[in-house]
């Protein structure tokens, strides 16, 4: 089977979440994608816990479908391995602060002069230019200088960050697009192109609609109710607390007689659809605050699992707050693929998050297990024409690097020397 991408080859510096998951996209769909690691540890999500057997989980979500070559780039036999992987790549991918590339040696004018057809693709923090260029990148920095921060929590508390990474997610996406919108580019002009993503760009976006309001009308976005999933709906568009102690989403704001149909289901009465106020009113308004101790206290007299039969009996679009663990149990999920299994060659069987989109003809596959540090590095520099003796000295001297050297620096590290 062809994948859309195959053909295709990366060049990959990008390290942690927004750069790695970015890349991973790509390699999802067949792109050879090799990453480049420093000689000793690898690169920096190699360290996030939690760990099994030295192997970082975040490492594996991010990794799968590549293979790496660990190096010291500060050698210059280093350096001419890159550029000899530039001249025969379509991408070369970072996301180090802007100008790191450039003073390592592979800036976007240096490398269009190997391969003019090179997409040179950054990931940053706030953009390859401006008054924060120089500033360190991070998530949650992203997250509240972006707006998203002031819209998250509550009215009655602080404002609050998303409870994942999502500026490293949504950023990554953005760098997938741009590198996939690049290479499509250079099919009409056979020219490579610099691509420039940034975690605050991705975090803006998050929030389309309400920007649409803000800067067209000036209308402001409060934090919603403590219950509330947004400011801009009441009572019907909500989280519900059942008799188990567990949570329910309710999503009625758009629905047609969904007041009466929701008393129903969790047997209010006397039911506040009789009252004519309610039969006029905006069921997105705030007023609909009003009726949330009534509601309340319809969700509380069944257990969750018998809310989601009620609302499926009545019609009713059903939310059941799935912690982690039931998400990847629940039978949508298990239909929808969304966990592949693999065996990874320290940490044994693995299982990873499933492929998100799916192509009839040519879709995503698991080909390969998140690399160790250097796997490849035979394989790659093989490909390269260097001959085996070429590659045992590049060993001995130091340049390339090993797994067991990573191995060997941690325990350097635990021991505290």
């Amino acid at each position: 089977m062809t994948l859309p991408y195959q053909g295709i080859r990366m060049v990959d510096f990008t390290q942690v979440q927004q750069g790695p998951s970015g890349t991973q996209v790509l390699a999802d769909y067949g792109v050879d994608v090799i990453k480049v690691e420093r000689i000793n540890d690898g690169e920096i999500g190699r360290r996030n816990p939690p760990q099994v057997n030295g192997v970082s989980c975040y490492f594996l979500a991010n990794n799968r479908n590549k293979r790496t070559i660990s190096l010291d780039l500060r050698r210059p036999e280093a350096q001419e391995i890159i550029y000899k992987m530039v001249k025969v790549s379509d991408i070369v991918a970072s996301n180090f602060r802007p100008g790191v590339m450039d003073r390592m040696g592979f800036g976007y004018e240096k490398l269009n002069e190997i391969n003019p057809r090179v997409i040179w693709a950054e990931a940053s923090g706030f953009g390859s230019s401006g008054p924060y260029e120089k500033r360190i990148g991070q998530d949650l920095l992203a997250q509240a200088l972006g707006g998203l921060v002031h819209l998250t929590g509550d009215r009655e508390g602080p404002p609050r960050p998303a409870g994942t990474f999502i500026a490293d997610f949504l950023g990554g996406m953005l760098f997938a697009q741009g590198m996939m919108a690049a290479l499509a580019a250079r099919e009409h002009t056979g020219r490579g192109q610099i691509v420039d993503s940034c975690l605050l760009n991705g975090i803006i976006v998050s929030h389309i609609q309400e920007n649409a309001a803000v800067l067209n009308t000036g209308q402001e976005y409060p934090r919603p109710h403590p219950a509330g999933g947004h400011s801009a709906n009441g009572a019907l568009y909500a989280i519900y607390e059942c008799k188990d102690g567990k949570y329910f989403a309710m999503m009625g704001s758009f629905a047609e007689n969904v007041l009466g149909r929701l008393c129903q289901a969790l047997e209010i009465e006397p039911s506040p659809a009789d009252d004519p106020r309610w039969q006029t009113a905006n069921m997105r308004g705030e007023e609909t605050w009003e009726l949330y101790p009534v509601l309340k206290a319809g969700f509380k007299k069944f257990d969750r699992e018998e809310v989601e039969r009620r609302f499926l009996e009545y019609d009713l679009p059903p939310g059941p707050v799935l912690d982690l663990p039931e998400v990847f149990e629940d039978p949508q999920v298990i239909h929808n693929e969304m966990v592949v299994e693999t065996t990874h060659q320290i940490y044994g069987p693995i299982k990873l998050t499933g492929f998100p989109v799916k192509l009839s003809d040519t879709p995503a596959t698991l080909r390969l297990p998140p690399p160790t540090v250097g796997e490849h590095n035979e394989e790659v520099l093989r490909e390269l024409d260097y001959s085996d003796d070429e590659i045992r000295a590049l060993q001995r001297e130091g340049v390339v690097g090993s797994e067991n050297m990573r191995r060997a620096a941690l325990d350097l590290i635990g021991e505290g020397i």
